[in-house]
């Protein structure tokens, strides 16, 4: 299993924990989420997303297979096991963020991962 390292995202300006995301998404153009500040204001950071996953992975990934898949059974399995897999793994995350936060910048934690 590879290493894994979780962290919250905390606010440069003041270093609060409680920030929002602003979605940006302009045709042509990978989506954008810019994190603000939600106690102060200040600009946290901004991340390309390359697939999105709401709180209802099978709704999203349904948007992803509806013609990928002309065997109605196989792509209903493909969905449950999405869904199982991103709950498990949001699990997961929250008890490791919990017991085991990395303390390291999420630049540094980002860099290693890409080695």
């Amino acid at each position: 299993m590879a290493k894994i390292s979780v962290k919250k995202e905390t606010c440069p300006k003041c270093g609060a924990t409680t920030v929002e995301n602003i979605v940006r998404i302009a045709r042509g153009e990978p989506i954008k989420v810019y994190v603000r500040c939600t106690k102060c204001g200040a600009f946290v950071a901004r991340y390309r997303v390359s697939r999105y996953t709401s709180d209802k992975p099978y709704e999203s990934l349904l948007q992803i297979v509806r013609t990928a898949y002309p065997d109605g059974r196989f792509a209903t399995k493909e969905l449950e096991a999405f869904s199982d897999e991103v709950n498990r793994e949001f699990n997961e995350t929250i008890q490791l963020v919990e017991k085991l936060p990395d303390t390291r910048k999420l630049e540094e934690i980002i860099g290693e991962s890409e080695l």
